[in-house]
């Protein structure tokens, strides 16, 4: 990489099909891991967030193996690998950030914990939506 283009940290959560064997999963992180190295990319961090079971189903999948990969690089190369991801069918999702210093620094005090899933976090079976539009309706009527 040229020293002279300034380079931005960037993570990417990927998720692919937990029914996946964990062999598989781990040819699928080396291969990215092995087109960020040919790519010139900075790998700062990969964690493996395992197998968790997700808010929704993608795909008719509801269970997924989650891995967040930091790094850094240039900008434009963002599309390059998100263009790889995109068209790779063992991808269920995948989402890249840039990360600011307030981020940075809240990865880092992050390190170590663990990755709770949504659903430990709230529970979803007690909200409900409708009740919420209703309450929402009343009090525009109301004005």
């Amino acid at each position: 990489m040229d020293s002279t283009k300034k380079l931005n940290t960037y993570e990417t959560v990927i998720i692919v099909s937990a029914s996946y064997e964990d062999e598989d999963i781990e040819k699928i992180l080396k291969r990215y891991e092995e087109f960020l190295k040919n790519n010139n990319v900075e790998i700062l961090e990969i964690e493996k967030w395992g197998r968790k079971r997700m808010a929704y189903h993608i795909k008719k999948i509801r269970t997924g193996y989650y891995f967040l990969i930091r790094f850094r690089s240039e900008g434009n190369f963002i599309k390059k690998f998100e263009r790889a991801l995109q068209i790779d069918e063992q991808i269920l999702r995948y989402l890249t950030v840039r990360l600011d210093k307030k981020a940075l620094a809240y990865a880092e005090a992050q390190k170590g914990k663990p990755v709770t899933s949504l659903e430990e976090e709230y529970d979803f079976e007690d909200v409900n939506l409708n009740q919420n539009l209703d309450e929402q309706d009343n009090s525009t009527n109301n004005q």
